[in-house]
């Protein structure tokens, strides 16, 4: 038996044995709620399951590894999704377990959200502005007070030193390759020079996702995507854009980050061969703030997202470097995507491409 095999009769048994699970989605006595296989990323085992009484379709979502700044994964993404309720574009957040007996590092169920994820490859007429009103309708959320979501200072500089950590466990490795270490070294100093970019603490008001790759962004079929495309300027582009999904480490912090995070090459090219040129960046910009409606002010906007743009870039570039060393760990939870991806992430053309496009070095 395999571990995928392995970790589905481990989903089938915790579904079929948890009396609180079966009670919040309602499924009646000797039920029984068979998961499916759904996905997984660096973080997560996803299962698709049906509670056979009504037909709905649930997700069981398994946190298998931790995100930065908290000690509870699942609990802080539960709490996300419940903050960010009111825009009608998240998973519903049905049930957490972060007991002792819950699997892995925690679990939880959320309603299973329909729709085909943003294919950068295959962009159809209006995929772009769906993911712009779903980002535009998250960041329009208020915060309340209370909320116990992630707010650092300065989010700019706290990722900064989230990527020298990553870069200083790449350093002092076995695994240090000096060419890789030169690069990295001068995109360091162009971001610490990012830093230093004056930001508006009015504008760290909003809930971010801080990983806007575009699995996260499921689109609805063809009538919704001819909608968003023909929508007025003045409106929204869509009344029906989709969901916006995996909220595994959001903070309370800049709109900026979320649309440069969005629009980097080293976001685009993970999943594609797709890379935005300026003139799309600057489309995508603009069909972002037409979809935001004057909900909240632009700020300063503009001037950040050039920092963004860089620190984005510096954080896929020590993701990359820290994941040589963290994928040779026995035993270590591992992507196929990820082993395929970080040797072209390393190489010397796309590290060129960083310094010239996003680094301007």
């Amino acid at each position: 038996m395999d571990a995928n095999e392995r970790e589905l009769q481990q989903a089938r048994a915790y579904l079929n044995g948890n009396a609180e699970l079966r009670s919040a989605i309602g499924a009646p006595d000797g039920a029984c709620l068979e998961p499916r296989y759904l996905g997984v990323g660096e973080h997560n085992l996803n299962y698709r399951f049906r509670e056979p009484a009504s037909g709905r379709d649930y997700v069981l979502r398994v946190n298998v590894a931790k995100q930065p700044f908290h000690s509870n994964q699942v609990a802080y993404e539960f709490a996300a999704l419940r903050a960010l309720e009111p825009s009608g574009r998240t998973p519903e957040p049905i049930y957490l377990d972060s007991s002792d007996g819950a699997p892995r590092e925690g679990a939880m169920v959320i309603g299973f959200c329909e729709g085909e994820q943003l294919d950068f490859d295959n962009l159809r007429p209006g995929d772009l502005r769906c993911a712009a009103q779903l980002m535009a309708d998250v960041h329009a959320v208020p915060v309340k007070e209370g909320c116990p979501i992630f707010r650092p200072d300065d989010p700019l500089r706290a990722l900064f030193e989230e990527c020298l950590g990553r870069f200083e466990i790449y350093r002092t490795s076995a695994f240090e390759d000096a060419r890789i270490t030169k690069w990295v070294e001068a995109f360091i100093d162009a971001a610490e020079r990012a830093t230093r970019t004056p930001r508006r603490r009015e504008d760290c008001a909003h809930i971010v996702n801080t990983e806007t790759l575009p699995s996260h962004f499921l689109i609805p079929g063809a009538s919704a995507r001819q909608a968003a495309g023909n929508a007025a300027a003045s409106g929204p582009f869509c009344e029906r854009p989709g969901w916006f999904i995996d909220w595994e480490r959001p903070i309370v912090g800049e709109v900026a980050q979320d649309v440069a995070y969005f629009v980097s090459p080293t976001t685009t090219f993970w999943d594609s061969d797709f890379l935005f040129p300026q003139s799309g960046i600057d489309a995508f910009v603009e069909d972002y703030w037409r979809a935001v409606g004057g909900r909240f002010e632009r700020g300063g906007f503009d001037e950040r997202l050039r920092a963004w743009r860089i620190m984005t870039a510096l954080r896929s570039t020590t993701w990359c470097c820290r994941a040589l060393v963290t994928y040779r760990k026995p035993g270590a939870h591992k992507t196929e995507r990820t082993a395929r991806k970080l040797p072209i992430y390393l190489d010397d053309e796309f590290l060129e491409r960083l310094a010239v496009e996003v680094f301007e070095l």
